[in-house]
């Protein structure tokens, strides 16, 4: 898998003062219903989102994709904003958790939950992995999932309670618009649940969010395996 990336990530400005406002935690009803059959996305279904997401976003990150995936998510994803401590206003420090609707492969229909940390370096915000159990550990745990490490930034969970825990390695995010702003990570796989207990793998998400509500979209390819 070849992924280049243009520079290190940097979070636009008005999106961290859209949600920063927002200092309610999350919404305890995060866990999506999930009663509704999809069917799994295809390889080719899964590239089609990926090249939607580049035209819709001028391709920014001027990409180079290529390997060999058996593993692939899409979502409709909604962020929100935690205050961090020493928080006075404007975009960090914060936490910025989600949740999204997901399609995946190897589960059909599937909830995803992410956490991030936002933070300046110098004048650069920056953003690293957050436990993801530090804000859905109810929600988690609802499912049947406990014990999740804190290196996992995010998982996705199907309806049985199998999920696929994923480690944030890097991100990088670019603004293109008040209303767009677009971002890449890779990550890697370092368990899970269930049928998925013993998987590791690596893999990249690709994704577009408006930055005055939250709502994004995105798409995940990864190369798993099980692990011993």
């Amino acid at each position: 898998m070849k992924v280049k990336f243009l520079k290190p990530w940097a979070l636009v400005m008005v999106f961290a003062v859209a949600l920063g406002s927002c200092t309610e935690s999350v919404d305890q009803k995060a866990v999506l219903e999930m009663n509704e059959e999809i069917a799994e996305p295809t390889y080719e279904e899964a590239l089609g989102v990926w090249q939607e997401l580049d035209l819709e976003a001028g391709n920014p990150f001027g990409l180079r994709l290529a390997g060999n995936f058996n593993y692939f998510e899409t979502s409709r994803n909604q962020l929100f904003f935690i205050p961090g401590e020493g928080y006075v206003g404007g975009p960090a420090p914060g936490f910025y958790p989600g949740t999204g609707r997901v399609s995946a492969s190897k589960m059909g229909r599937a909830n995803s939950f992410l956490n991030q940390f936002a933070f300046f370096e110098g004048q650069e915000l920056v953003t690293v992995g957050a436990p993801v159990s530090s804000v859905f550990g109810a929600e988690l745990l609802a499912l049947g999932i406990e014990n999740v490490p804190d290196e996992v930034s995010s998982l996705t969970v199907d309806k049985k309670g199998n999920s696929i825990w994923f480690k944030n390695v890097k991100n990088t995010v670019t603004p293109i618009s008040s209303t767009l702003s677009s971002f890449l990570a890779e990550v890697e796989i370092i368990g899970g649940t269930g049928r998925f207990s013993k998987l590791r793998g690596t893999g990249v998400v690709r994704g577009n969010f408006n930055p005055v509500n939250g709502e994004g979209k995105s798409v995940t390819m990864a190369q798993l395996k099980n692990g011993k």
